[in-house]
C-alpha cells in the first residue's frame, strides 16, 4: 500500500478481524449466483474500506492468481487491514453461510430435479446472476475512470476471451505487459 492509500485507509477506519468477519459473510450471504456484485458493493459502497479504483486494482490482482476471483480479493483484503487473522476470518465469513446452503440445495435439488417447473427456476436464476455480473463490470467501468487506453485493453480482453474463445491465461500474459506498460510511459515524467 503507497502513502495516500494508506492515509485514505486511515481516514475511512480499518475494520477489525470481526468487522471483516462479518462483512465477508454478508456478501456470502447475499451472493447466490455469484459473489462479485455483492463483494465490490459492500466493500467500496457500504464499508468504504476502498474506493473504486483501490478495489478494481485488487480485483485485477485476484484475476491473475490462481482460485476464484471474490475469495481471493477477500483474502487480499482481509490481510491488508488485519494480516493473517482478518484474510482467515474474511474467507471463513464469506464461505460460511454459502457451504450450509449448498448442502441443503444439494439435498432439495436431488428430491426436485425431475420436476420441469424446478429447471425452468433454476434457468431463470442463471439468467439473473450473468445480469449482476454485467451490471457490476458497467459500474466497475465508470468508477476506474478509464481513458481511452484503459477502455482498449479492455476490449482487446472481452474479444480475446469472450468472442475468440482464447484462454484466459493467453490473454493476462500477453495483454497484461501491454496494459502495464501503458500504464508505466503515461505515468513516467
Amino acid at each position: 500500500m503507497n502513502p495516500g492509500e494508506a492515509r485514505a485507509a486511515a481516514e475511512r477506519g480499518a475494520p477489525t478481524v470481526l468487522d471483516l468477519y462479518l462483512g465477508w459473510g454478508k456478501v456470502g450471504l447475499m451472493g447466490f449466483g455469484g459473489v462479485t456484485p455483492w463483494a465490490r458493493r459492500m466493500v467500496v459502497e457500504e464499508r468504504k474500506w476502498l474506493d473504486d479504483s483501490e478495489y478494481a486494482g485488487l480485483l485485477g490482482i485476484a484475476q491473475v492468481l490462481p482460485g476464484p476471483n471474490t475469495p481471493n480479493v477477500c483474502i487480499i483484503i482481509g490481510q491488508r487491514f488485519a494480516g493473517a487473522a482478518g484474510a482467515i476470518a474474511s474467507v471463513v465469513g464469506l464461505m460460511t453461510v454459502p457451504l450450509l446452503a449448498l448442502v441443503a440445495l444439494a439435498l432439495a435439488y436431488d428430491a426436485l430435479a425431475a420436476h420441469h417447473w424446478f429447471l425452468a427456476g433454476v434457468g431463470g436464476a442463471a439468467a439473473a446472476a450473468a445480469g449482476l455480473v454485467l451490471g457490476t463490470a458497467f459500474k466497475m467501468e465508470r468508477g476506474a475512470k478509464l481513458d481511452l487506453a484503459g477502455t482498449a485493453v479492455c476490449a482487446a480482453v472481452f474479444a480475446a476471451v469472450g468472442i475468440f474463445k482464447v484462454p484466459l491465461i493467453w490473454a493476462v500474459v500477453v495483454i497484461g505487459p501491454i496494459s502495464v506498460a501503458l500504464v508505466h510511459f503515461r505515468r513516467a515524467p
